[in-house]
């Protein structure tokens, strides 16, 4: 086992990534404020949106800046070499407005910061998700994207509990209605052109992050572990993680 964070800090670094994406369901954020602080050990480092997310607590990111994507660009110049700083267009009713995508492209290869990495989804916290035509608005320079699933999905129920627009994924993947995430299920939504990997950028580098792997159990385990060579080929690497407890249990790259 592995520190999570810093492993995606070193994978963008070896894959001279300077903006990641972040997409998928639940543990977007957790990623995004932990891979965040891993980088600004080094780096100024800038957090941002695509879409809507909470206003970031002083333990996630103290510094905020909150206005149009040019003068963040000057904001985050000023300061210190090694820092962290979320930003967004602006706020309405504690949710943070994003960048559009062309914006936070911009923000990338201006060069003020190190790093930059944008939160490009939401799913309420659910596991997985059926996705928009509009979603996700995926920055298109992006050199690495995060995918993230929630393992914890897997034999419940696909239910809104579990998924977001449950009774539109259930149609997109042919299941009844009261039936449950099988295997099966599972591992055709991560290939699926409308699963976690729609409008991912070709040049990427595309990992697959399977969550909560913590509470996973032995046959899930075993069930993926043998998916792997599959999920290699729509992406660069599956990985088998605990955002919560910043684990890394395994990943395997193409």
């Amino acid at each position: 086992m592995r520190e999570l964070f810093a492993f995606l800090a070193g994978y963008m670094d070896r894959n001279e990534a300077a903006l990641a994406a972040v997409t998928g369901g639940g543990g977007k954020t957790s990623l995004l404020y932990g891979l965040g602080r891993e980088l600004a050990a080094s780096r100024r480092v800038l957090l941002s949106t695509t879409t809507k997310i909470f206003r970031p607590t002083a333990c996630e990111c103290r510094d905020l800046f909150l206005g149009p994507a040019k003068l963040c660009a000057a904001f985050i110049g000023a300061m210190p070499p090694a820092s962290l700083l979320a930003a967004a267009a602006g706020e309405r009713e504690g949710k943070l407005i994003g960048y559009a995508p062309e914006e936070v492209c911009a923000l990338a290869g201006c060069g003020a910061a190190g790093a930059v990495v944008a939160e490009c989804d939401g799913s309420r916290g659910r596991s997985l998700k059926f996705y928009e035509e509009w979603e996700p608005p995926v920055p298109q320079s992006c050199g690495c994207l995060f995918a993230v699933a929630g393992i914890d999905a897997l034999g419940e129920t696909a239910d809104e509990e579990h998924i977001f627009r449950a009774d539109r994924f259930r149609a997109l993947h042919g299941m009844a209605e009261g039936a449950k995430v099988s295997a099966a299920d599972y591992l055709s939504y991560l290939r699926h052109p409308e699963g976690p990997l729609k409008n991912a950028p070709r040049g990427a580098k595309k990992m697959l992050l399977l969550n909560k792997w913590e509470g996973a159990g032995e046959e899930a385990r075993r069930e993926f572990a043998e998916a792997v060579p599959s999920l290699l080929e729509s992406y660069d690497a599956a990985a088998f993680v605990s955002m919560r407890l910043n684990i890394l249990y395994d990943c395997r790259e193409r």
